[in-house]
């Protein structure tokens, strides 16, 4: 008898373990398929955040070209003041600027475009008033 028993005995430990070893595969397989999980959300949170920065990046290079645009656009003006004859002074005082602001502008100017301005206004009053015209410039002065 003592042999069934000690037989049952080992079917039943067999049976406890298959049990147990069932419910941590089926553990793990959960532990698995959670951790799979984990790892698609931290990837999507990671290609959200990359996917925002790119967009940043892009948008403030176009902001930046579009500011040096109107930077641009605007030391265009400064140079068509600085074509009427006004000094750097009353430009600076107009635009609430610094002198040195409007002196590098006008100084940025390429000689060859200033000759230009200089030459059209020069043509200009001398068709208007029928004589020689002279411009009296504002190179060199910041009054």
């Amino acid at each position: 008898m003592a042999g069934k028993t000690r037989n049952t005995m080992i079917v039943r430990a067999r049976r406890k373990t298959e049990e147990l070893a069932a419910k941590r595969r089926e553990r793990e397989a959960t532990l698995q398929s959670l951790a799979t999980d984990y790892h698609a959300a931290t990837m999507m949170a990671e290609a959200g955040v990359e996917e925002a920065e790119r967009q940043a990046a892009e948008l403030i290079a176009t902001a930046k070209k579009n500011a040096a645009a109107a930077m641009d656009d605007a030391k265009e003006t400064v140079r068509k003041m600085l074509a009427t004859g006004e000094t750097r002074q009353g430009i600076a005082e107009l635009l609430d600027v610094s002198v040195s602001y409007v002196r590098s502008i006008d100084v940025a100017t390429p000689k060859k475009a200033k000759a230009n301005t200089d030459t059209s206004t020069e043509t200009q009053e001398s068709e208007e008033s029928g004589s020689v015209g002279v411009v009296s410039g504002h190179e060199g002065s910041d009054h």
